[in-house]
Formats: C-alpha cells, sequence, structure tokens
C-alpha cells in the first residue's frame, strides 16, 4: 500500500521583534498544540528546525493526519518569506517613506561604478565609513566597479570552509575579507551588481539591526519594481523574488555611522560561482561562519535589460527620493584605501584570520 500524501497546511501568522506570533495551522484544533510550540521560535529558523519543533510537538503515538512536520515546515517557512501584497517585507512603501523622510535632508553623495581591485573595494568601505564618523564627507551611495571575479568573505569566515582554493586559482578569483559580517558573496565584473551606503546611525534611529536591512533595501526593491521584477525583503538580509534570491545585504557599524551594502546578482555563471564557493560541502575549519545555499534569480534573465540600464534605474530610484549629487573618489581617499590594502585587505594575515 501506498504511503499517504502529505497536503499542504494553511498557515497564518505574523512576525514581531523577529519571532514567529499567532501562529495558525489549518482550521483543525488538532493543530493548535504544534501551533503553540511554533509561537515565540525564532523566525529565521529553516525548514528542519521548523520539523522538529513541530515532531516535539506532536504526542507520543498520535499521527499527523494528511501531513507531516515537513510539510508543516515548508509552510510556515513559506509563510514567513512572502510578505503581505505590496509590502516591501514588513513594512509598506508609504511607512518606508514615512521613515526615510529625513534622508533627503542629507547632502548624499553619490560615487558610480569604477573598475578597481576586490581589496580596494572592500577598503573603500572602510575609507568611507572612517571619514563619515568624522565629518569628512556626507552619506554616500557608492557603486562598485570590479576589475576581476572575486569571494568577498564575511567578516568571521573561514576561506577554507567557503572556497574551493584549486578552483579560485584556476578560474582567476581573488578572495578578499570584508568588514562586515554575512555570508560569502562571488561577484564577476558584468554578473554582479554591489552598493554600498554609509549613513549616519541617527538615521536608523528606533529600528532594530534586523528592521534597518529592510529600510536600507526598500529603494532598492521599490526601483526593481519598476522594472517588472516582483522584488520583496526577506529576514533577515535577502532581497527575492518568485523564482528565489536576487540579492544579499551585509552591515557593519562603527563611529555612530552604518555601513550597510548589497550585492545583486546581474547575470551570473552559476556554473563557476559552484565551482568556486563550497556551500554545502564538508566544513574543513572549526572556525568561521558558514554560508546558506540559496536558489539564486539572476535580473539579466527576469528584466531583459543591459547591466549599465539596471544600474541606472536603481541610481535614479535612490536620487528620485532623496536627493544626490554626482561626484567621484578623492586622491585622499584613493590614497587612504590603498594603504589599507597594503596594511589589511590584501594581506595574508587579515584575509585568513579564521584559518
Amino acid at each position: 500500500m501506498p504511503p499517504p500524501t502529505s497536503q499542504p497546511v494553511a498557515v497564518t501568522l505574523s512576525v514581531a521583534d523577529g519571532l514567529l506570533a499567532g501562529v495558525r495551522l489549518g482550521d483543525s484544533p488538532d493543530f493548535d498544540a504544534v501551533a503553540a510550540a511554533l509561537n515565540g521560535r525564532p523566525a529565521t529558523l529553516g525548514v528542519a528546525a521548523l520539523a522538529a519543533h513541530v515532531r516535539a510537538a506532536v504526542p507520543f503515538g498520535v499521527d499527523l493526519v494528511g501531513t507531516t512536520p515537513e510539510a508543516i515546515a515548508v509552510a510556515v517557512r513559506a509563510a514567513v518569506d512572502t510578505p503581505a501584497a505590496g509590502h516591501i517585507g514588513r513594512f509598506t512603501p508609504a511607512e518606508v517613506a514615512r521613515f526615510t523622510a529625513g534622508w533627503a535632508g542629507y547632502p548624499w553623495r553619490i560615487l558610480p561604478e569604477r573598475p578597481l581591485s576586490p581589496a580596494m573595494n572592500v577598503a573603500l568601505d572602510e575609507v568611507l565609513t572612517d571619514r563619515l564618523s568624522k565629518g569628512l564627507t556626507p552619506p554616500t551611495l557608492r557603486f562598485w566597479g570590479w576589475d576581476a571575479p572575486a569571494v568577498v568573505l564575511g567578516r568571521t569566515q573561514s576561506v577554507a570552509n567557503e572556497v574551493d582554493a584549486d578552483a579560485a586559482a584556476a578560474l582567476g578569483v581573488t578572495v578578499v575579507r570584508r568588514i562586515s559580517g554575512g555570508g560569502a558573496m562571488f561577484v564577476q565584473p558584468r554578473g554582479a551588481i554591489t552598493y554600498s551606503l554609509t549613513l549616519p546611525d541617527a538615521a536608523l534611529a528606533g529600528f532594530s539591526v534586523r528592521a534597518s536591512y529592510e529600510v536600507c533595501e526598500a529603494w532598492v526593491i521599490e526601483a526593481l519594481r519598476g522594472l517588472g521584477v516582483d522584488a520583496h525583503h526577506v529576514p533577515i538580509n535577502d532581497i527575492a523574488c518568485s523564482e528565489g534570491k536576487i540579492g544579499g545585504a551585509a552591515q557593519a557599524r562603527r563611529g555612530g555611522v552604518v555601513l550597510h551594502h548589497t550585492t545583486i546578482a546581474y547575470d551570473l555563471d552559476n556554473a563557476e560561482m559552484a565551482r568556486v564557493l563550497r556551500i554545502g560541502r564538508e566544513k574543513l575549519r572549526p572556525k568561521g561562519t558558514a554560508s546558506a545555499a540559496k536558489s539564486v534569480s539572476p535580473l539579466a534573465r527576469q528584466t531583459g535589460l543591459g547591466r549599465e540600464a539596471v544600474v541606472e534605474a536603481l541610481r535614479a530610484g535612490f536620487v528620485a527620493r532623496y536627493g544626490g549629487t554626482a561626484s567621484e573618489l578623492s586622491p585622499d581617499e584613493l590614497a587612504a584605501a590603498e594603504a589599507l590594502v597594503v596594511s589589511k585587505y590584501g594581506a595574508e594575515a587579515w584575509t585568513r584570520e579564521f584559518e
């Protein structure tokens, strides 16, 4: 006799302070104990962890008729990841516009793409963050330009765990480490769009770190929607659509400044990415934060637009909301970044700190 098939379970819930709340599973009271067990759990839990909580809530000897713990977990995960119609994520566009109304009062500096080495790009993030902290430069939106493919590691990741060294060397992929947290980014000069925001932490006053990601990404999501992409925010730090992940963000905070940067997939070579990144493979070092495996949906296929047109749409979307003046990196900024490449970002001691 074939095993019974699992049926979808209707899930309603909310997320409060990063925790599941008001979980309701279907219309049957048989699921009340399971729903109660899920309330208060972190909204970031994956399917396996959610399924484990479901199993623990089912009394010994009792079967879930017509479904499985995994099916319930998938439904819960989908309910968390799918925002209400029209929402950026948790917030509506109107709410974000109200939250960020003060951003239009900043003298934003807009820096266009300029091909630079991977080490220079991560060094410039530190330079611009520290210069804003000292009042030497205004809040800035910088679009990164790349002169070589790279893997950009999060602050606490291990090279050995994240990167296939032989594949990276064979493909000419440089490995660097940034000052922000999060997972590894695989970038190719024409395959990715990366930008950084440096802004005073007062611009995000009253928001948790989790909520600040959505606020900082809302202008991008609205710009992508203007290109026909059904983009939305997925906690904690992803931009996604119905086809999968579009981009991921990371932050660092120092000296009263928030550095928020995002890499968006435009036309990545998935085969090369799979060769270079060790996502899902055995961990080789006990130290280091692991990257999460997520399906990536590049913008080139979704929009049919050239890369420059997408970058321009993002720039124009930001300027339309908050203003900004086109600028260039100064000789002092470039010299400071070059010095950091020598002392830090181009040095093995920094890149391989967690080996």
